[in-house]
């Protein structure tokens, strides 16, 4: 009999990309504010409510829900509040649903930020022991894999795994469709200094290892950027080669980056390594 998966934000970018993943190996089921599907369960993070059959057989949690936290508007304490809850109020929210019902997860999977480092670092290659930073983004992230811990603390799951998300680059979501837009109404952006790293992913890499988490049952903290670093002067000299014909030079990254090692000690395998490769696949689609 297959195990469920239930994943949260259902209509995020990164939940797009990880259904496909996970289909066919497991039974998918999705929390979202309004369902339409089968598969589609409804709750609400305003009033603490969540449909009473939403849990039911769920062995896996996948916990991809948080309003943004840069949606162009100010952050108030108002919207400081939202952000919170629908990450770790959220995550506390369904820990103690669980604890209700007496059910126990093989795991609670979560999304959590690099927002956590603080990038004080003497390091150049910072991992998941790099300095924790300083402001409300580092503190989000932080009490967001503390809320993910809380499961294994209080017995609601045996494992627990959090992935800092880093900048997913895709051609259906993210902000690579306005780096792609920067480039063709002004070609001279590629020539422009942006040389500090930018800790990038591909988006099928990202949902590949929350479905890697998911499949191995993993414990602990993971950074998902890709193993090649880049700056954000690549990434344009990149696209201005694929879609301008430049013959631009992509020189190997220098200087203070974060690294994902712990996740290819753990043994995914990522499909988009480099920057070159990445963008020549989000953009032959």
């Amino acid at each position: 009999m297959k195990q469920t998966v239930l994943i949260t934000g259902a209509n995020s970018f990164i939940a797009r990309h990880l259904i496909p993943q996970l289909e066919g190996k497991y039974n998918i089921k999705l929390l979202t504010r309004t369902p339409e599907a089968a598969n589609e369960f409804a709750w609400d993070l305003e009033s603490w409510t969540i449909d009473e059959h939403a849990l039911d057989d769920v062995d896996y949690i996948v916990h991809l829900a948080g309003s943004k936290l840069n949606d162009g508007t100010p952050l108030t304490e108002q919207r400081q509040k939202l952000v919170y809850d629908t990450r770790i109020g959220a995550a506390n929210f369904l820990r103690k649903e669980l604890q209700k019902r007496g059910q126990k997860l093989q795991a609670f999977v979560s999304a959590s930020a690099i927002g956590f480092y603080g990038f004080t670092d003497s390091t150049e290659e910072i991992d998941e022991n790099g300095n924790k930073g300083k402001g409300f983004g580092a503190e989000l992230s932080d009490d967001w894999e503390k809320a993910a811990d809380q499961f294994k603390t209080d017995g609601v799951a045996d494992h627990v795994s959090k992935i800092r998300v880093s900048l997913v680059l895709g051609h259906d979501g993210g902000i690579f469709p306005l780096y792609k837009n920067m480039v063709l109404q002004d070609p001279s952006v590629a020539q422009q200094p942006n040389g500090a790293s930018y800790p990038w992913n591909h988006v099928e890499d990202m949902a590949g290892i929350f479905a890697f988490a998911v499949e191995n049952n993993l414990d602990g903290v993971f950074n998902s950027v890709a193993p090649q670093p880049a700056s954000l002067q690549d990434i344009f000299k990149v696209i201005s080669n694929e879609l301008k014909g430049t013959d631009y030079t992509i020189a190997p990254f220098k200087g203070q980056h974060l690294v994902a090692h712990r996740i290819v000690e753990a043994g995914y395998t990522f499909k988009y390594p480099a920057i070159s490769a990445a963008v020549q696949d989000i953009l032959s689609k």
